[in-house]
């Protein structure tokens, strides 16, 4: 529902708060499921999968990852998507 909205500047700031300032997104793909990207960071090739209230990471992800993730949605998405979290049935 969110996760599907997102643009690419947006999927950069998620993929460099999770993961490294630094890191490059390489590649963005939107399949009929939630987006997958690939980036690079300290030379490194990482793989993500978004999802609305999850982040995976098939590499390394911090211990705060989730709430870095959700926090940075929150931000792009406003009260709504906190709502929508909290209510979701």
């Amino acid at each position: 529902m969110f996760v599907k909205r997102l643009r690419d500047d947006q999927i950069t700031g998620i993929i460099q708060a999770v993961s490294d300032p630094d890191a490059e997104v390489t590649d963005i793909r939107r399949p009929y499921t939630d987006p997958e990207v690939t980036a690079v960071s300290q030379d490194m090739e990482e793989h993500y999968v978004l999802h609305d209230y999850d982040i995976e990471g098939f590499e390394f992800l911090p211990d705060d990852a989730t709430y870095i993730y959700r926090k940075k949605m929150l931000e792009y998405f406003g009260i709504d998507y906190a709502l929508n979290y909290l209510l979701r049935k």
